[in-house]
């Protein structure tokens, strides 16, 4: 198994259905990029309608054991609409998404050892939480 197994009725237990249905819409129009899976957890970078990507983590099955750097979470402690984008991006995905995923790090990692970066496991774990960085390190646009 490469990702969690999430059980999306208990993600989405005691939570408005409102944030439910645009933690979903998220999901749907691409919002959620996938930056590490693993059967222990997922790390995710979710953009946000005001353009702002926020670093969100679920752990637990039923994502009890979630964080999202979003201001509602910070506020509240409880399960956000990046949480239910995250995990439902996780369970719509093909198993080719997911090995991306599950490698993507380690291949940023070794991209940049081979460019000769001294400070290549610095820069990625920078980049778990920085989703422009990542973006940079990969090569890709910004801004």
């Amino acid at each position: 198994m490469i990702a969690p197994d999430f059980d999306y009725d208990a993600v989405r237990q005691d939570m408005p259905e409102a944030r439910v249905m645009r933690g979903e819409a998220y999901a749907a129009k691409g919002w959620v990029d996938l930056v590490e899976v693993a059967p222990t957890g997922v790390l995710a970078h979710v953009m946000g309608e005001r353009g702002i990507a926020y670093v969100v983590e679920v752990a637990a099955r039923d994502a009890s054991d979630a964080r999202c750097t979003c201001p509602d979470f910070a506020e509240s402690g409880l399960r956000c609409k990046h949480v239910v984008a995250t995990v439902f991006r996780v369970l719509d995905a093909d198993d080719a998404e997911l090995e991306a995923a599950a490698g993507r790090l380690s291949r940023l990692t070794d991209m940049l050892d081979m460019e000769g970066r001294d400070d290549a496991a610095l820069l990625v774990d920078r980049a778990r939480r920085d989703p422009a960085l990542l973006r940079e390190l990969e090569g890709e646009p910004v801004g």
